[in-house]
């Protein structure tokens, strides 16, 4: 915060019309960082709750271990694990594209 301050005061001794011009730019700037920050934590969220969802799934097929082996479910227990995985995936590369996106404006 401080080299905020003190940039714009370097700014304005050095060049009052130019650095008036950037301050009309930052509310823009302010609201469009913003805005990205609250779709990015959307993301994470989003993500987590998969995890935490897959993370559930294995904890019933871990603890009904002998069921899930006795009526041959293996399989049928991979891939609800791995469909819950999938979201948080789908999730994880969402973030990273935007987390891209707002790093090359």
């Amino acid at each position: 915060m401080s080299t905020f301050i003190g940039g714009f005061i370097i700014a304005f001794c050095k060049g009052w019309l130019l650095s008036l011009v950037s301050c009309a730019c930052i509310p823009v700037l302010i609201i469009a960082e913003g805005s990205m920050s609250l779709l990015m934590m959307k993301m994470w969220i989003r993500g987590q709750v998969a995890y935490a969802e897959a993370g559930y799934v294995a904890e019933q097929i871990v603890g009904a271990i002998r069921m899930v082996a006795y009526f041959i479910g293996e399989n049928k227990a991979t891939e609800k694990y791995d469909s819950k995985l999938q979201i948080a995936y789908t999730s994880t590369v969402q973030q990273g594209l935007a987390s891209c996106i707002v790093m090359d404006i």
